[in-house]
């Protein structure tokens, strides 16, 4: 009962700091601060996870805060505060289970967070290096949390492999004349591609089968996006 009314509060709060601060960009972002720190202090207590397994929240979190600050329509606006925060209830209640509904959010928050990302590069006009930066230790973190479930010592290595990789294919991307939403969908079918072939070789799941189906799914995803991209300056 604890949990749920705990989990409740939570994500009233993030409908209350989405609603109530986008219009005040210095308090968004401390509020998003706030009710990321406030979450990971209710689930170390709650579960005792080490770090790796509470990251999904904080995951998920920074990449709401990402997308509602690009959404400029008031309709789509609420819309997506009210599923944001029912999403975010059933994903404290759960936390802590097994599940695809938890490998599904992952994903959606890591390119919720690219999309971000590149969405500062794109607006802000946020330097090369700081951009790669962000990209490497954001990657760095999403290989922790995505690799969490099983020690194997070759992880740690993937860790930074990943990042590594993610980090260079951004800086080639920042050269492409395309809308940073082109950008965000190439990265985020890297990402997935080596998140889901490492993560199915570690529990010996990795099949020919599997791979090739994988491969021309990406495929068909980025041959619609880029042959419907606007491949010229958009600043």
């Amino acid at each position: 009962m604890f949990t749920k009314i705990f989990s409740f509060t939570l994500s009233i709060l993030l409908f209350l700091m989405l609603f109530g601060t986008r219009e005040y960009p210095y308090f968004f972002a401390l509020a998003t601060v706030a009710l990321v720190g406030s979450t990971l202090v209710f689930n170390y207590k709650r579960l005792n996870f080490t770090w790796p397994h509470l990251l999904l929240p904080t995951i998920y979190l920074i990449a709401t805060a990402f997308i509602f600050g690009l959404i400029t329509d008031s309709n789509l606006r609420i819309g997506f505060i009210l599923a944001a925060s029912i999403v975010f209830y059933f994903l404290e209640i759960q936390l802590g289970r097994e599940s695809h509904f938890f490998q599904n959010l992952f994903l959606l928050s890591v390119f919720g967070i690219y999309l971000g990302l590149f969405s500062f590069e794109y607006y802000l006009h946020l330097q090369i290096y700081w951009l790669l930066l962000l990209v490497f230790m954001f990657t760095f973190i999403f290989a922790v949390q995505g690799f969490a479930g099983f020690a194997l010592p070759a992880k740690k290595y993937f860790h930074f492999l990943t990042a590594l990789i993610i980090t260079e294919a951004a800086w080639g991307l920042t050269f492409w004349p395309t809308h940073y939403f082109v950008e965000t969908v190439v990265l985020f079918c890297l990402f997935y591609l080596l998140w889901l072939f490492a993560f199915s070789a570690f529990f010996g799941k990795l099949s020919k089968a599997k791979i090739y189906w994988q491969l021309s799914l990406v495929a068909m995803v980025l041959i619609i996006t880029l042959s419907t991209a606007a491949w010229r300056p958009l600043r």
